[in-house]
C-alpha cells in the first residue's frame, strides 16, 4: 500500500500524525508539547478506528489491513492516558491498553459486560458522571473528576474528558473518553484549557472533512444528497420552487493528458472558486463527480433557471489558470444539464437523472455541431 493509499483511507489518522509532529516542536507551559501532540493523535485514531470498522461491516468486501490495525494498536498503547469510546446504553466499542496500567484491568475483561466502566465508578459519583453523558447526548462535553475501583479493590482519582461524536448527518451517535489519573499528576485549569481548545479543534477538523470535498472544498456528493432531500421536503411543504444544476468540464481527461493532473486538480478547483462567489447564501455547490458539479438552486423555477445558468457558465468560462514556470494558459468550456421541480417529480432520484439526461443531451447536440463545424 503506498502512502498516497494510506493518507487517502486513513485521513483522520493522517491529521492526527500531523498535529502529533507539530506539538512535539513545541513546549506548553511546563510540560512537553509531545504529550498533547499524543492525545491529539490517540483521539483522531480513535475516530478512524470507527468509522474504518462502520464501514467495513456495511461494505462487507474489504479487509481489513493488518499492519496498519496494528500500529493503531501500538499508537493506543504508548499514549499514557486511556482512550475509550462507547454507545450511550454503556456498550464500549473500543478502550486502550493504558486501562491496565490506570486501573489493573484488562481490555478485554470488561467488553464482556454491558456498563462494565460505569460499573467500576464509585457510588457517590455514579450519578454525576450520568448526567454528564446524557449532555452529551444534546451535543455538550465536558471534564469530570471521580473515583474508580481498581482491579485490588481500591479506588483511584480519575480525571476523565468526554466529548461526543458525530456521523455524517451531524447526530451524536457515541461519545469518546480520555482517562487520566489524577493521583500521579495535578492538572493546572490552564493546561485544562488548552486541551480542551484542542479537542474542539479537532472536532471542528473532523466535521470540515465529513462534509467537504478535500480538493475543491466544495460539499461532496454524499453530504449534497442530505442538502438536497431537506430542500426537496421544504419544497413540496411549501410549494416552493426548486431546480438543480450538473455542470461538466468539457475535455477534462485531454487537459490532464497533455498538462498533467496537477492543472487538473487547478481547474477543479478554480471553477469551484468561481461558482461560491457568483451563487447566493441558499444555493448550495457540490462536487458530484471527478469533473462534474452540482449546483441546488432553492425557490428557482424552471423559467428563472435559464438566466442563472447563463450567469454560472458565463462566469464560469471566464476563468482560466496559468502555468507561470511554462508559460501557458489553460482555458476551459463547461457543459450544463438542468432540472426543476414539477409534478411529476416524485423523488430527488427524479431530479437528478432528470439533469443528467439534461447534460447528457447537451453534450451530444455539443459533439454535433462540432462536427459540423469541423
Amino acid at each position: 500500500m503506498t502512502l498516497k493509499n494510506v493518507i487517502v483511507r486513513y485521513p483522520y489518522c493522517t491529521i492526527g500524525t500531523l498535529i502529533a509532529l507539530n506539538c512535539a516542536m513545541v513546549r506548553i507551559f511546563k510540560l512537553n508539547g509531545i504529550i498533547f501532540g499524543l492525545i491529539a493523535l490517540a483521539f483522531c485514531c480513535t475516530l478512524q478506528f470507527l468509522v474504518y470498522n462502520e464501514g467495513h461491516r456495511e461494505s462487507g468486501k474489504k479487509e481489513p489491513n493488518a499492519f496498519l490495525e496494528g500500529l493503531f494498536y501500538r499508537v493506543m498503547n504508548t499514549v499514557p492516558e486511556t482512550v475509550y469510546i462507547s454507545l450511550f446504553d454503556g456498550s464500549l466499542k473500543y478502550i486502550s491498553g493504558g486501562i491496565e496500567k490506570l486501573a489493573g484491568h484488562k481490555p478485554e475483561d470488561l467488553y464482556k459486560t454491558r456498563n462494565s466502566l460505569l460499573q467500576l465508578i464509585h457510588p457517590d459519583d455514579r450519578e454525576k458522571v450520568l448526567e454528564l453523558i446524557r449532555k452529551l447526548q444534546n451535543g455538550g462535553d465536558g471534564r469530570i473528576e471521580y473515583r474508580l475501583l481498581k482491579g485490588d479493590g481500591s479506588y483511584t482519582w480519575v480525571s476523565d474528558y468526554l466529548n461526543p461524536i458525530r456521523n455524517e448527518w451531524g447526530n451524536v451517535t457515541h461519545y469518546n473518553g480520555i482517562l487520566q489519573n489524577t493521583d500521579e499528576k495535578k492538572i493546572a485549569d490552564k493546561d485544562l484549557e488548552t486541551l480542551n481548545a484542542r479537542v474542539h479543534q479537532l472536532n471542528d477538523i473532523v466535521n470540515h472533512h465529513a462534509v467537504r470535498d478535500s480538493l475543491t472544498n466544495a460539499y461532496n456528493r454524499r453530504y449534497s444528497l442530505v442538502i438536497l432531500q431537506n430542500e426537496f421536503n421544504r419544497a413540496l411543504d411549501q410549494n416552493k420552487a426548486l431546480s438543480c444544476l450538473l455542470m461538466d468540464i468539457d475535455q477534462l481527461e485531454a487537459i490532464n493528458s497533455r498538462y498533467g493532473y496537477f492543472m487538473g486538480n487547478r481547474i477543479l478547483t478554480e471553477i469551484s472558486k468561481c461558482l461560491q462567489k457568483q451563487i447566493r447564501s441558499s444555493d448550495v455547490v457540490s462536487r458530484f463527480g471527478d469533473d462534474e458539479f452540482f449546483i441546488i438552486l432553492p425557490e428557482i423555477d424552471d423559467e428563472e433557471l435559464k438566466r442563472v445558468t447563463d450567469l454560472l457558465v458565463s462566469a464560469v468560462e471566464k476563468c482560466f489558470v496559468t502555468d507561470d514556470e511554462k508559460n501557458i494558459s489553460v482555458h476551459f468550456r463547461i457543459t450544463t444539464g438542468s432540472s426543476s421541480l414539477a409534478r411529476t417529480t416524485k423523488t430527488i432520484t427524479d431530479l437528478i437523472e432528470q439533469a443528467s439526461s439534461s447534460l447528457y443531451a447537451a453534450k451530444m447536440a455539443k459533439k454535433t455541431q462540432q462536427k459540423a463545424n469541423g
